[in-house]
């Protein structure tokens, strides 16, 4: 799975950037950062706010532009958990895997609104906050 936009507050399209990008293979809903002023994949789990969405499914060389849009707190985004995550409930704040296409346990930015469960490979969806808190006690999810 990867972190596809399911809803806008707004109801705005998001509008697309092309940025150069490090050699790779990227995926169309896979979390990317900024590393030495190109995008790259996620290589850890990830705490913080990844700052871009990528558009395209396929290789690009090393330089070549990629189309992007920049993750914002008003989209909710739909994935699925990369690990069992008990703390993948609703209100719950958890990590970005590796690689960016799934979620995953820990105290991170991406806020759940809708846990199907807490196994590997259950939907979640969500919305990206500015910091990371710990997960709720108690809730539904």
């Amino acid at each position: 799975m990867s972190f596809l936009p399911v809803k806008s507050d707004t109801g705005a399209a998001t509008p697309w950037e092309y940025l150069p990008a490090a050699a790779g293979t990227y995926q169309v809903g896979q979390l990317l950062t900024v590393t030495n002023g190109k995008l790259a994949a996620i290589s850890a789990a990830s705490a913080t706010t990844p700052p871009y969405v990528c558009m395209k499914e396929g290789t690009v060389a090393d330089g070549e532009s990629l189309p992007v849009v920049r993750v914002g707190d008003d989209e909710i985004y739909e994935t699925t958990l990369a690990a069992a995550a008990t703390d993948a409930k609703v209100g719950g704040k958890i990590k970005v895997a590796a690689g960016g296409l799934e979620a995953t346990t820990g105290a991170g930015t991406f806020e759940i609104t809708y846990a199907e469960g807490i196994a590997k490979g259950d939907l979640v969806r969500g919305r990206f906050t500015t910091a990371a808190a710990a997960a709720p006690a108690g809730g539904n999810g």
